[in-house]
């Protein structure tokens, strides 16, 4: 990562403040020139104008299943056909997909993570559903929004294979967006402390110690969730079997096996506002926090940091020295 010589505090917080209006007004601007021609990374066509994308909106990540139109230059606009998803709840439904009995069983529903209803809508031999997203009342008593999208053969299979990218895109925007959103909230519950204006913001070496100190936070959060998760789903445990725990899968799997299967259910259930809390709460102090609290997140390598997390994990070991930025 490269920094920028500028002498004085005041020009460097200006043009910083001036660069983020201009990457606002980018975004802004991209967003009404989307085409099939210039997808964005985080945006998949799944075939006749339906998409799947990762948004974010008021702090949180989404994913999208949406349908959208295009105008006479062939940009596209979205339209109301479609559903807004948690990343849990997406990853439940692409899962549920795979055996949902669409040729089976004519009137077939489910109903995933008390958010979403897939409806069998399947006809001619060709697999067709709706998703209809639903709504808890005060009375606690359920309902069915009146927005919803359906998908049809090759736009599901489709939608199986853009998996692994939008769980990537996922990652990245609860590290840059969800993330950041709290860990700024947390930073303006401090006063500002004027002794640390002379900081010279034109060293890298703030932006790794902070980098470093994520990541362990993060890494501690998930540390400990894989093993609670592991024994409570443990067959043994559950079944109260006391006896040879060395047979028991929470004590049997190795770490890859408990990684692989409990590391994404465990990112979906990270407490983003304690992990922010935790993290501005070490590093309050240090003159640096204020400075990169959005370069942090828009210049580190989400695709690194979160292999990193693998790594250390796996190997336990504390050194993030090799985590580099791009």
């Amino acid at each position: 990562m490269l920094f920028a010589k500028v002498s004085g505090n005041s020009k460097r917080k200006s043009e910083k403040h001036g660069q983020a209006a201009k990457k606002l007004c980018s975004n802004e601007r991209m967003e009404h020139e989307i085409s099939l021609s210039s997808l964005p990374k985080n945006m998949v066509h799944l075939e006749d104008g339906l998409f799947v994308a990762v948004n974010t909106f008021q702090k949180e990540t989404r994913v999208l299943i949406r349908v959208y139109s295009s105008d006479d230059n062939g940009f596209l606009h979205p339209t109301k056909e479609g559903v807004s998803l948690k990343p849990e709840v997406w990853s439940s439904v692409v899962s549920s997909l795979r055996t949902f009995p669409a040729l089976t069983e004519p009137d077939a529903v489910t109903v995933v993570k008390k958010d979403v209803c897939i409806f069998n809508q399947t006809g001619n031999s060709q697999m067709c559903i709706s998703l209809q997203r639903l709504f808890q009342r005060k009375e606690n008593s359920f309902h069915l929004v009146p927005e919803r999208v359906i998908l049809r053969g090759v736009q599901i299979e489709r939608l199986w294979d853009s998996y692994n990218r939008i769980f990537t895109c996922v990652k990245s925007s609860l590290l840059a967006y969800t993330l950041k959103e709290r860990v700024n909230f947390e930073i303006r519950k401090y006063p500002v402390d004027e002794n640390l204006d002379g900081w010279d913001a034109d060293t890298p070496q703030g932006f790794e110690e902070l980098r470093d100190s994520l990541c362990k936070c993060l890494l501690d959060f998930i540390s400990r969730k894989i093993s609670v998760l592991s024994k409570s789903e443990c067959i043994d445990c559950k079944q109260g079997f006391l006896f040879n725990m060395d047979v028991h899968d929470c004590v049997s799997f190795s770490k890859k096996e408990n990684f692989v299967a409990y590391y994404e259910k465990t990112l979906y259930n990270v407490e983003w506002d304690v992990l922010a809390a935790k993290f501005v709460k070490l590093n309050i102090h240090r003159p640096f926090l204020r400075w990169f609290q959005d370069d942090l997140f828009t210049e580190m390598d989400t695709v690194k940091f979160f292999s990193k997390i693998e790594e250390m994990y796996l190997n336990e070991t504390p050194d993030v020295r090799s985590l580099h930025t791009t």
